[in-house]
């Protein structure tokens, strides 16, 4: 599509202005989800610019390289700096020129100039706001109020943070109250922007709940994207395999799960070679679990990995374990799950009873879930899983693969076409 020409039917690739402070270089599981995302839209032939954060937070080993085309795309903004001086003057001018006082201007203000910059001989055909962090947000309220171009914003988790679920650190759960100007923004994002999106239905409903009356009806469920299915590799003739990869950052913890475990191996005593593998943020923590709960003969620690060399990892374990905060309702998509269906590997998800993963395994497949507090449970699942491996019909019982289509590029791009088509034509 030319630059001096709006989208205006389905056959046209559109033009998106995406702010996601997590994108490049990727290293965090939020900055993966959005940069898988950016490059389906680029192979697909659309047209996007980024603006990412700079010195973003990285939790797993950065390879640039290995993202095609994001580094031409993506325009990296610095924050001002954290000077009393500094926060004064963002906060000042986000409030008399935006009429806002909420946290994020630091990187917002800075990212709302570069959008104008980039704009200059451009015709966007929508913004794209892709929160967390929430500052995302900010900048495509701003942008949107200035240009009057349609605007989704994309919710991964619950903003801001006090409207986590417990346990989380700070969370006191959706109906959190609000200081004034915190609620008045969070109702101007939720009023102005043309269209929402969520993840997974229990999220739009949670996030929906505490925004303004209507929010739920201009909003849809989009999954996290999966770009290709990964290395399908067989695992005839080596031994019983688990493997946990991913942060278990508090509040999840792998105590339940090791003593499902240790469970599952005195009911099968003769059994060898069994294994469960961790490739984890917080090695010490899993180290210190193992020997907690007896298991640590069997547990083995892996250094992090590159994120695109992971799908050939996964692919070497017959089982891939998903451990979740256990929350009163799991709302969330983990983006590991996501990652594990391009596998086809089975996964075994130690999830809220009540929850998306629950519903998922429990109505189309792929897997188990088992409610997280129960280690019976977990060795009850093992033990199916393993009798299964053992008369080899795991992957036939219970592989993944089948729900590869519902996260393809296909189906979720799909959806962001039909919606920007939309918004694109009622303004």
């Amino acid at each position: 599509m030319s630059d001096d020409i709006y989208m205006t039917d389905n056959n046209k690739h559109p033009r998106i202005l995406m702010f996601a402070p997590a994108c490049f270089p990727p290293g965090n599981p939020e900055a993966f989800v959005n940069a898988n995302l950016v490059l389906a839209v680029l192979e697909c032939g659309w047209k996007v610019d980024v603006l990412t954060m700079a010195l973003a937070t990285h939790w797993y080993p950065q390879d640039p390289n290995a993202w095609p085309g994001l580094a031409e795309c993506s325009v990296s903004v610095v924050q001002r700096n954290k000077t009393a001086a500094s926060q004064f003057l963002v906060a000042v001018q986000t409030l008399f020129k935006f009429g806002h006082l909420v946290a994020g201007g630091r990187w917002a203000l800075p990212a709302v100039e570069t959008a104008r910059q980039l704009m200059v001989g451009k015709h966007y055909d929508c913004i794209i706001s892709r929160a967390m962090p929430d500052m995302a947000h900010l900048s495509g309220l701003i942008t949107a109020q200035m240009t009057g171009l349609p605007w989704i914003a994309n919710w991964n988790d619950p903003i801001p943070s006090e409207k986590f679920p417990p346990p989380y650190a700070g969370g006191k759960g959706k109906h959190a109250p609000l200081g004034f100007w915190k609620s008045r923004f969070y109702h101007e994002v939720a009023n102005r922007a043309d269209w929402h999106t969520f993840p997974s239905e229990r999220l739009r409903r949670y996030i929906t709940d505490y925004l303004p009356k209507g929010t739920y009806e201009k909003s849809s469920v989009i999954p996290h994207i999966a770009l290709d299915k990964g290395v399908q590799s067989s695992n005839k003739g080596r031994g019983f395999t688990l493997m946990h990869a991913g942060s278990l950052l508090p509040p999840r913890s792998p105590d339940v799960f090791l003593e499902g475990v240790k469970l599952f191996r005195e009911r099968n005593e003769t059994l060898r070679d069994f294994s469960v593998v961790f490739i984890v943020d917080r090695p010490d923590d899993v180290r210190n679990a193992a020997q907690s709960h007896g298991v640590e003969a069997l547990v083995r620690i892996e250094s992090s990995r590159p994120y695109m060399e992971m799908p050939a990892v996964l692919a070497t374990a017959d089982v891939l374990v998903i451990v979740e905060a256990q929350v009163e309702e799991g709302i969330f998509l983990p983006s590991k799950f996501v990652d594990f269906v391009r596998t086809g590997r089975p996964i075994l998800a130690i999830s809220p009873s009540v929850g998306t993963l629950a519903d998922i395994l429990k109505e189309q497949g792929g897997g188990i879930a088992v409610d997280g507090r129960r280690a019976e449970a977990v060795a009850d699942a093992l033990q199916c899983m393993y009798e299964c491996w053992l008369n080899g019909t795991l992957d036939e019982q219970f592989g993944s693969e089948k729900l590869f289509f519902q996260y393809s590029r296909e189906a979720v791009l799909g959806e962001y076409r039909e919606i920007i088509a939309r918004i694109c034509k009622d303004r």
